[in-house]
């Protein structure tokens, strides 16, 4: 039980006083002198490391179809003989080398024109849009609201529009007739 007072020790006993704490490199720990003084430089390869795309069985297929290939054996003939690999999609797009006044991102949005808010303009072209839509506004009030005319309700236009007639049919079982 841990003492009155005091936390509870951890089980784990720490190394001596002569114990360094990290890992030692034996072959780079040369210390300060050893960083400013000499660079690590990595060779570059003999060969290049060259990316190897998936086969493209789309295209493939598409193209054994159109040599007339029906069974498993011709396609796998086919796909033997006509061995395509789909593209690099990175490489399509740019080549292999990004244009030089290439740039990211979507472009900035057009600065707001200074004087035109100082000078109330947004406001002056809103009241002119409102006042032009209340002109209109009246012009297809006075059209819908001429007098002298009866406005259409449902039985003027049932006069005008009958309904059809519906047509009798002679077959009709008496206990359907209530349904």
């Amino acid at each position: 039980q841990p003492e009155l007072g005091k936390p509870k020790r951890n089980c784990y006993p720490l190394p001596g006083p002569d114990f360094t704490f990290g890992m030692y490199m034996h072959k780079r720990d040369g210390g300060v002198p050893e960083a400013i003084g000499h660079w690590d430089s990595v060779k570059a390869k003999a060969k290049p490391h060259v990316k190897v795309m998936p086969r493209d069985f789309v295209t493939m297929g598409r193209g054994a179809v159109e040599q007339g290939c029906t069974t498993a054996r011709e396609f796998a003939l086919y796909y033997k003989f006509k061995d395509i690999r789909s593209k690099d999609k990175e490489i399509l797009r740019y080549g292999c080398k990004i244009p030089p006044g290439m740039t990211f991102g979507r472009p900035a949005r057009p600065s707001t024109p200074f004087f035109d808010i100082m000078q109330h303009r947004y406001k002056e072209l809103w009241m002119e849009q409102q006042r032009a839509r209340t002109v209109v506004q009246h012009v297809v009030k006075k059209k819908v609201g001429t007098l002298g005319q009866v406005r259409e309700n449902r039985t003027t236009f049932l006069r005008t529009h009958p309904l059809p007639v519906k047509e009798e049919s002679f077959w009709h079982p008496q206990r359907f007739e209530k349904v």
